[in-house]
């Protein structure tokens, strides 16, 4: 048998010797790599700065202010900051000093002719209402002021061309509120309206 001789060398060495200007380098590199990132990605995302424009053109700047604002907008009220805020009815706003009474007026409109149904109103005064017409007429729910000028008046809902409508009104000011109507065709056309609700009487002016 033939005899093996040991080499020291075919071992793997006990340690590696990195010299300190190397070691020194990459220290600095590192450092160079973090200070990029922090000026140009860190800081525009974190802190909505971006000295160097390149947060806003990787669509990174604002990014974390962003969705702390989203989060703030989208996050529901509780109940109790909404019901604080809500204005509760009360007797001031519920009671009516006018007596509550219904009425139905059915009026014709010749062709190319236009009248007026009204009621008389206090301020906070309302009712309910419904009118119906056999064709569409041009319509605008008013009011005046009782020294209010001729022709002097508040619309509240104007239509071209109309055939029904309903609703609820309350009278914004003392006076007279309602509807003025106008039939614009060749034929006549009926128009019945009721009323509900607290006001003194429903007329046709002129009448």
């Amino acid at each position: 048998m033939t005899a093996q001789t040991f080499d020291p060398s075919l071992l793997p060495p006990s340690s590696i010797q990195v010299p300190a200007k190397t070691l020194a380098k990459a220290s600095l590199g590192a450092a160079a790599v973090a200070a990029v990132l922090l000026v140009t990605c860190v800081l525009p995302a974190e802190a909505g700065i971006d000295p160097t424009g390149i947060g806003g053109m990787l669509g990174i700047a604002g990014m974390a202010t962003g969705e702390a604002q989203a989060e703030t907008e989208t996050t529901p009220a509780s109940p109790a900051a909404g019901a604080a805020r809500a204005v509760l009815p009360s007797r001031t706003s519920i009671e009516r000093a006018s007596a509550m009474r219904s009425d139905t007026m059915t009026i014709t409109l010749p062709p190319h002719s236009g009248k007026e149904v009204k009621a008389h109103m206090k301020s906070g005064d309302s009712f309910v209402f419904e009118w119906k017409a056999s064709g569409p007429l041009k319509v605008d729910m008013h009011g005046e002021h009782p020294d209010a000028a001729e022709g002097e008046f508040t619309s509240y809902w104007k239509e071209r061309e109309l055939a029904a409508a309903k609703g609820d009104f309350t009278a914004p000011f003392e006076g007279t509120h309602g509807w003025y109507w106008r039939n614009k065709g060749d034929t006549p056309v009926t128009v019945t309206v009721k009323t509900t609700g607290f006001y003194k009487d429903l007329f046709r002016p002129g009448e």
